[in-house]
């Protein structure tokens, strides 16, 4: 997650800086705004269209059974 205030502290302003260049801004660190957004979708989904389980993940991660 792109969260300087968290993950930015725990790994020092350099690592984290290094972390979000090797990564990248946009599609390599969740956004905490989207993730908001996502939960928001979830708490006023329609009773029709249920959602069980959902899987929260960056656009470049790979999911576990494509490592």
């Amino acid at each position: 997650m792109d969260a300087p205030d968290t993950l930015g502290k725990m790994l020092g302003p350099e690592r984290f800086q290094a972390l979000r260049d090797t990564k990248g801004a946009e599609d390599g660190l969740m956004l905490p705004e989207r993730i908001a957004d996502t939960y928001w979708h979830i708490a006023q989904q329609h009773r029709s269209v249920w959602t069980h389980e959902l899987d929260v993940r960056s656009f470049s991660d790979l999911p576990w059974w494509n490592h």
